[in-house]
């Protein structure tokens, strides 16, 4: 059984080129995982990676801030700049 492939709000297209191995691979993934088109499933595939990228930059972040107290990856970023505008002059 196929689940909702869209949100109610999607109103774009984004035409994907792909090789016909890529688009059979697609095609079945989608169906493994309840998604009714290959496109479906690349949406949901895209989503899940930026969900995924968002919540390990997180993680980085906080690891960071264990490391150099709240705030130190601010401050870190901030002295980098310096040094940067500093080489430039």
């Amino acid at each position: 059984m196929s689940s909702r492939s869209y949100p109610p709000g999607a109103i774009r297209t984004v035409p994907v080129k792909a090789t016909d191995d890529q688009k059979m691979l697609w095609e079945f993934e989608a169906a493994r995982h309840g998604k009714a088109s290959a496109g479906a499933f690349l949406a949901w595939t895209g989503d899940l990676y930026i969900a995924l990228l968002y919540a390990y930059r997180d993680a980085v972040e906080k690891h960071d801030d264990s490391l150099d107290g709240p705030g130190g990856v601010e401050r870190w970023r901030q002295e980098r700049e310096s040094r940067r505008e500093e080489g430039e002059r």
